[in-house]
């Protein structure tokens, strides 16, 4: 679980648009790959006031604050945050709360937290109406969730789940918050002397829909990660089951169609194998067309 680049530079977009404050959960402690003075640089470069941290901490782990890289908490009190706090299912990095997201919410953390942050978690858990439940349950009344790299596609056996960001807008918008960003961004990712690095990410803005012809084997061999804010508005909820949007479009879109002349005929034979061969060919061909993406916003 970490931070890198692009995700401190999606959350300074973020604290610009609307800035943090109060107190902070992170799920899990996050590892932060970045010094304070790429950070302030990167800041610059958005129009971002970063608040002050007091004293500076270096991460909690010796190989990242051999090269400067800045804890967690100094991280996010730089964001603004004015406390931060951190829970995980294990005691391993000493967090403040253990938290096992399976389960129903300790009622001592219910209501408390002005914003939730996670990347990196919620893929491990396997009960996830009940982390959606949790989530929104550690919100008060106007708090903001944030996903800072959910793991799509190309993240086999990473965790229990890959996700698709039908779920998190579908989620949210059938619950009634209010979706403050949504954003998937492709990367190759690798790491030096333990610190995450990668080519800079193009960040394109997610809409339903926009993906439907990349469904299969769409982004090759990249991995592809999202981002997600939502603010839980008056009214909001966290237990509604949505349905996904892409059945809603699929099936409005039938609807506007002239009904069906007459049955299938019963018993039609199966295509010859040279027909099979053909579409097989030609849906190999079509891998290789540039794809149809989204516009990129950003490059981070």
């Amino acid at each position: 679980m970490g931070i890198p680049r692009g995700t401190a530079r999606l959350l300074l977009d973020e604290a610009r648009r609307h800035p943090f404050s109060g107190r902070l959960l992170e799920l899990g402690r996050m590892s932060i790959y970045c010094t304070e003075a790429e950070l302030r640089e990167w800041a610059a470069e958005q129009e971002v006031t970063l608040a002050d941290p007091g004293p500076v901490e270096l991460s909690h782990q010796p190989e990242l604050a051999r090269q400067g890289c800045l804890s967690d908490r100094t991280f996010f009190r730089l964001l603004g945050f004015a406390e931060v706090e951190s829970a995980d299912v294990s005691d391993w990095e000493r967090p403040d709360h253990l938290l096992d997201l399976n389960e129903p919410l300790p009622a001592g953390l219910a209501g408390r937290f002005d914003a939730v942050f996670e990347a990196g978690t919620i893929q491990h858990v396997f009960h996830l109406p009940r982390v959606f439940a949790n989530l929104h349950a550690l919100l008060k009344p106007g708090g903001r969730m944030v996903h800072g790299m959910a793991p799509s596609t190309n993240h086999v056996d990473h965790g229990f789940y890959m996700f698709s960001p039908t779920l998190f807008h579908d989620f949210y918008t059938a619950n009634g918050w209010r979706l403050d960003a949504e954003w998937f961004f492709e990367f190759f990712p690798f790491w030096v002397r333990g610190r995450f690095d990668s080519p800079r990410w193009p960040i394109r803005r997610y809409e339903p829909g926009c993906l439907d012809h990349l469904a299969y084997g769409g982004f090759r061999a990249r991995q592809v990660g999202l981002f997600v804010a939502a603010t839980k508005v008056a009214g909001a909820t966290g237990d509604r089951i949505p349905q996904q949007s892409y059945f809603a479009r699929f099936h409005a879109a039938r609807a506007e169609e002239p009904a069906a002349a007459g049955a299938g005929a019963p018993g039609v034979a199966p295509p010859p194998a040279w027909q099979r061969s053909l579409k097989c060919f030609r849906a190999r061909l079509l891998r290789l067309r540039p794809r149809r993406l989204p516009p990129v916003v950003v490059r981070y």
